[in-house]
Parts: C-alpha cells; sequence; structure tokens
C-alpha cells in the first residue's frame, strides 16, 4: 500500500512537472510585469566567454525566474504564506495596521545627504535668489502608529535635523512634520496622508506641504473643500509598495484630483516639446498601473506651467516625483512654475533661470531620494 502511494506521489509531482514545464514552453515570453512595475529579463544571447565565466547561467536563471508561468500567482502565495509564519516585511515593506504598506526607511550612511546638503549651499550662492528646501519625511515616521511591532527605522527626525542644521540659515528650510501631523486630524474619513499601496504622500499630505512654503513666501492657500473642490477619479490604485511586496492582493488607493472654486486659466507643456496641456493632471494615465502619473504626467525633464497671474512671482521647482501631486496646489500663486527633475535635466539651471527670469527657487525631496540622490551634483 506505501509502495502504491509513493508511486502514485511520485506520477502526480511528475506530471506537474511536465505540465509546467510545457506550459512555459507555450506561454509567450512576457516583457513587462504590471504588478512587480519592471521590465522581465528574456531569454539571453550569449557566447563562449559568457559560458565560460558564469555570466551566461546567471542570465538563464533570471529569465527563467522572470517567466515562469503563474510568477505573479507564485509570488503572492509566498507573500500570503509568509504572512501566515508571522513575517512583518517583505522586501523591507511592512505590513502595517488598516492593511496599510510602509516602505522601511533604512539609512546608515548619510555621506550623499551631507554631500547633497553641500551642493545646495554652493548652488545657493550662485543664483542668488531666495531658496527654499522641503524634505519630505515618511510614513514610517508620520504613520508610525500603523508599524507593526520590532519594526525598525532610522530616525528621521534626527535626520532632518542634521539637514536643517547644515543648510540654516543660509537656505530656509520648511518644517513639514507638523504640519502633516495637523492635516492628519482634518483628513476626510478613510483617506490618509500616504497611499496605503505606495511610496508618495497623497493629495492631502502634499496640501500640508503646499500650505507651509505659501504660508513662508506670504501667500494664503486656499482653502480645501472650500475653495479647492475635489473629486475621487480612480479606484484601486495599487503602487510601489505592492509592486515591492508581492500584496498583489491588495484592494488599491483612491486617487483623488481637485480644481478650484475660481477657474485659473494656465497652460502645461513637458519637455519643451511645443504642445500645450490644458490640464494639471493627465487622464490617460489613469488607466496605467501607475494611476500616480495622473499628476502632472509623471517623469518629465522639464515642466513648465504657465498661468494668467502676471503679477505674481516666477517659481523654479528642483524635485523628485514627490513634487508632482504638490506643484498643482502653488498654480494660482504664481505667474509661471518650473520643474526641473535632476535625474533627466542636465543643462545648466542658471540658463534656464535667466531666461526665464526666475524670482524664487523650491527644492522638494522625500528624505529617502535625498539621503540617496547621486544627480544633486547638477545644480548649477
Amino acid at each position: 500500500m506505501d509502495n502504491k502511494n509513493s508511486r502514485r506521489l511520485i506520477r502526480v509531482f511528475l506530471g506537474l512537472l511536465v505540465s509546467l514545464t510545457v506550459l512555459n514552453a507555450l506561454t509567450p515570453p512576457r516583457t513587462f510585469s504590471e504588478n512587480e512595475n519592471r521590465v522581465l529579463a528574456q531569454f539571453p544571447q550569449g557566447d563562449l566567454r559568457a559560458l565560460l565565466s558564469g555570466e551566461l547561467a546567471i542570465r538563464l536563471q533570471q529569465w527563467f525566474d522572470d517567466q515562469f508561468v503563474f510568477r505573479d500567482q507564485w509570488i503572492a502565495l509566498k507573500t500570503i504564506s509568509e504572512r501566515m509564519l508571522g513575517k512583518i516585511e517583505s522586501n523591507q515593506v511592512y505590513f502595517g495596521k488598516q492593511r496599510q504598506l510602509i516602505a522601511a526607511t533604512l539609512i546608515s550612511d548619510t555621506t550623499s545627504m551631507h554631500r547633497n546638503g553641500e551642493f545646495i549651499l554652493n548652488f545657493a550662492r550662485q543664483v542668488d535668489l531666495p531658496v527654499s528646501v522641503m524634505i519630505v519625511p515618511s510614513a514610517a515616521l508620520l504613520d508610525q502608529q500603523q508599524l507593526p511591532w520590532l519594526a525598525l527605522n532610522s530616525d528621521q527626525t534626527a535626520l532632518l535635523k542634521q539637514i536643517s542644521d547644515q543648510l540654516s540659515p543660509q537656505i530656509e528650510v520648511l518644517e513639514v512634520t507638523e504640519a502633516l501631523r495637523q492635516q492628519r486630524e482634518q483628513l476626510p474619513p478613510g483617506q490618509t496622508l500616504y497611499f496605503k499601496t505606495d511610496h508618495h504622500w497623497t493629495a492631502w499630505g502634499a496640501y500640508a506641504g503646499a500650505r507651509v512654503f505659501l504660508q513662508s513666501i506670504g501667500e494664503t492657500p486656499l482653502q480645501p473643500h472650500i475653495e479647492i473642490q475635489y473629486r475621487v477619479a480612480a479606484q484601486h490604485f495599487q503602487g510601489t509598495l505592492v509592486s515591492r511586496s508581492g500584496a498583489f492582493w491588495h484592494a488599491g488607493d483612491p486617487i483623488v484630483v481637485w480644481d478650484w472654486r475660481d477657474p485659473v486659466d494656465y497652460s502645461v507643456e513637458y519637455d519643451q516639446s511645443g504642445v500645450k496641456e490644458d490640464s494639471l493632471f493627465s487622464w490617460r494615465k489613469l488607466d496605467q498601473k501607475d494611476k500616480y502619473q495622473v499628476y502632472l504626467d509623471g517623469n518629465h525633464a522639464l515642466t513648465e506651467i504657465q498661468t494668467e497671474r502676471e503679477d505674481k512671482e516666477r517659481l523654479l521647482v528642483i524635485k523628485d516625483s514627490y513634487a508632482h501631486v504638490m506643484v498643482p496646489y502653488l498654480v494660482p500663486h504664481f505667474s509661471e512654475i518650473l520643474m526641473a527633475d535632476l535625474r533627466y535635466y542636465r543643462l545648466p539651471l542658471s540658463d534656464l533661470i535667466r531666461e526665464h527670469q526666475i524670482d524664487r527657487i523650491l527644492i522638494v525631496y522625500s528624505l529617502d531620494q535625498f539621503c540617496n540622490e547621486a544627480n544633486l551634483v547638477w545644480l548649477r
């Protein structure tokens, strides 16, 4: 009886193995994983040198792993099983309370952070314009009450103080942590400061940052729900933290957009294309997985926003993607806003400042990005 069961088990296993092999062979190769938000490895081309060095074997393994049939389902099953065993994170993404995914903030080396501070100080001396810096903490600080027990994170408050001490008093450092805490008390039911599935702040969190900046320059922010009219443009946004953790079952987040009670005329141009857009929101992006790109069309080297407010200042924003959801709040307060992303924009900023007669500069980065950013060397 035991031998019969053993043979039956072996046949089942071999049948499963053969079936998966046939399915792998018949399934067309995928070039991109929507769930993981990355390009997948393709069948490698190799030569004798790659074979002898072992590089070909590594690339074959990557190809097999990426193209394995039902890959997304296997990843989700692995993550579910780890959760059942009590694991509190996956790929440095914590499984927080109330279905919130929170990226771990682990910064052990502050060399890049201090170097970036020096780049900003040198840049401010060169341009001789008012420069403000906003470094935004992550959800691991503001939503730490949602973190699981024993979750490990760097002390973001201490890191922010180091940045402020380095830049002040030559540069105005905008403190947004307390503003975010105050904003939490005013959130509509069910809304959050940070997306539950993505590392960015939401429209509600970004408003707190915009308010801090506008008040610092003597502008009165428009009032939410009175002068700013919100609506949900999409549901089920699954962001970068779903992709990293494998929590593909998550229901996702709403995407909130807005307009003003008193309309403002403006135009938006991306990467000096010559094409003028009439919305700060790229509606076509709502059909994609990364719905966060609805805010100012995602990453571009240069974004130019022109408004009818000719009596207002011209602003240059040097930024990472945290600025995308915040800058629309600034539009009614400036005649022109330029957004430069130094990951892609490598021309001298001094020329841009001169050509557009910029009046002031705002530098916006998430703390995680600022501590690892390698492109602020292009501040010149």
